[in-house]
């Protein structure tokens, strides 16, 4: 309690993180109940690999999903693409509620809970107010296009908190470093000074933690740091007065990457696996599922300029979309760039803004490809109480500008009518949303629904077999024995991936890679590949079981 207590607390102000962080759980708990199983591959990887941890077999996965970094054959050490937190986490509900998806829900259910009480506290901080700090607080349950996701197997709500406390934590460790910050007027709102030390461990550790989550991660330390500097510089205030406390930010970052680094070394021969930092030289999004292919600075120069660029401006035009659409929910975005402005002498606003700018740079010029496909949406989630509680300050500055302006206005009505629209317009959205992605022909329980049945069959037909497919962690999921992905190349190389894999079958169904579209349509045929067994899917789409004949 001693930030509550630092906050000047008094005993409603507890009750009302309570009773919001009740309502939360309450929510999420609601969202979580009808979905029954992993809707993707992300969610459906850390699942399985969880599994894998609650069965004593350490970080090891039994498929290839991609062919970067040229993996071996299943099984083959885990987590080298995506960060392992998140299956840690589901690992450790199901300690506790044994091996189901259910349980590896609890704590993703408390903790995208607990982004509502520190919405709450963040905006009161910053604007004073305990109706804003609700209002906040209620936007950061009904968060629009993320309200799905905090209760899936997945990175988002690691991530949201993890990131978010990071940044609360640097700015408690930067205070007294440059100018006064902005305050809102009444010290009863303020913070006491306190040892910066401890505050920038803890920020360390949490941006170990983010990292732990997202192999972006270190973009949240590197944003620390980077305000940190920028800072001092400015104010011209001695170097090794002030640089020294980053000691214990780097010494907290340390505590919870260096195992794992360690872990990579061991497995890898590298601290940093290079699967990930191969996707910076993707010419288009499927050349992330290649196989045998070189990706590198040489491969991508040799595109030419023009596509270069055409590549950076699609992935540019998308994630502007993302921002104001998905981060801002589109109503808020405007008011969040007021509402930041008007904050903008105050670092935790600094601090945010700063993250978010080198995210958006990071994954529209550096990682186009992914961080249009998803990289943004995701790291984005840790920037939802910053942008909650612009906002809401954003709004009371508008309002303010037009009663100003028109006499008849009553601004105090204003605010309370607007703030509650506001609320009631992010309720309705995410429900919109929640519906169509989850409840709607039941979406999201529905996703890879032939999967049982094609592990039943060919389990039946070779125990053994190893399959290609398209989605290899929801088969392991569904029961499927070692599988390898359909690669994004033609039928001879597809080829030359089953033997080196030891693949048995190739499994297509309609959302096969474009260069097996006429193996997949049957214009053409191989003799290396046998048709043994069709299933047809929901929507009447063949999913054709070939046979490989190995020479």
């Amino acid at each position: 309690m001693t930030s509550l207590q630092s906050l000047h607390a008094s005993k409603v102000r507890r009750q009302d993180l309570l009773i919001l962080f009740g309502l939360a759980c309450l929510v999420r708990l609601l969202v979580a109940w009808p979905q029954q199983q992993p809707n993707y591959m992300d969610a459906a990887y850390s699942y399985v690999n969880a599994l894998n941890l609650l069965a004593g077999r350490g970080f090891v996965e039994d498929f290839v999903w991609n062919y970067l970094g040229q993996p071996g054959p299943p099984p083959q050490p885990s987590h080298l693409y995506w960060m392992p937190l998140t299956s840690i986490l589901a690992w450790m509900g199901m300690v506790v509620g044994g091996a189901s998806y259910r349980a590896a829900q609890i704590p993703f259910v408390l903790l995208s809970a607990l982004l509502a009480p520190l919405t709450y506290l963040l905006t009161y901080h910053l604007s004073g107010q305990r109706r804003l700090s609700w209002l906040a607080g209620l936007l950061a349950i009904f968060s629009g296009f993320y309200f799905p996701y905090w209760t899936a197997i997945d990175n988002f709500t690691p991530f949201a908190i993890t990131g978010s406390l990071a940044l609360l934590a640097a700015w408690r460790g930067m205070e007294g470093v440059g100018s006064r910050e902005y305050e809102v007027g009444s010290k009863e709102y303020q913070l006491e000074q306190s040892n910066p030390q401890p505050w920038l461990f803890a920020a360390g550790i949490f941006a170990g933690l983010a990292h732990l989550a997202r192999a972006d991660g270190p973009l949240v330390l590197i944003s620390i740091l980077l305000l940190y500097l920028l800072r001092f510089t400015i104010y011209d205030l001695r170097f090794t007065i002030y640089a020294s406390r980053l000691t214990f930010l780097l010494l907290g970052y340390l505590l919870i990457m260096a195992p794992w680094f360690v872990r990579n070394w061991q497995v890898t021969g590298t601290f940093f696996p290079t699967a990930g930092s191969q996707t910076i030289w993707l010419t288009n999004y499927d050349a992330l599922f290649s196989y045998g292919r070189e990706l590198s600075a040489r491969t991508f120069l040799a595109q030419g300029l023009g596509p270069a660029l055409q590549g950076r401006w699609w992935a540019l035009t998308i994630n502007l979309q993302t921002v104001l659409a998905v981060w801002g929910m589109i109503f808020l975005s405007p008011l969040a760039l007021l509402g930041g402005w008007s904050l903008r002498r105050h670092v935790l606003i600094q601090l945010a803004g700063l993250y978010a700018a080198l995210l958006f740079a990071v994954m529209t010029l550096v990682f186009a490809f992914p961080g249009a496909r998803g990289g943004l949406f995701h790291s984005g989630a840790a920037l939802l109480p910053f942008i909650d509680t612009a906002a809401l300050v954003g709004l009371e500055q508008a309002i303010e500008w037009i009663a100003a302006r028109r006499r008849r206005w009553d601004a105090t009505v204003a605010k309370q009518f607007f703030g509650v629209g506001l609320v009631l317009i992010a309720i309705g959205l995410s429900c919109f949303i929640y519906y169509g992605r989850v409840l709607k022909n039941n979406g999201w329980n529905s996703a890879d629904a032939l999967y049982p049945a094609i592990a039943a069959w060919v389990a039946q037909a070779d125990p053994t077999a190893t399959v290609m497919i398209g989605n290899p962690p929801a088969y392991r999921y569904h029961g499927g024995g070692p599988s390898v992905i359909v690669p994004n190349e033609n039928i001879e190389t597809t080829l030359q991936a089953a033997r080196r894999y030891g693949a048995d079958y190739l499994i297509l169904d309609h959302n096969h890679p474009a260069p097996l579209t006429e193996i997949y349509t049957q214009t053409v045929t191989h003799p290396s590949l046998s048709l043994v067994h069709t299933f047809t899917d929901a929507s009447g789409q063949p999913i054709y079981v070939f046979k490989i004949n190995h020479p």
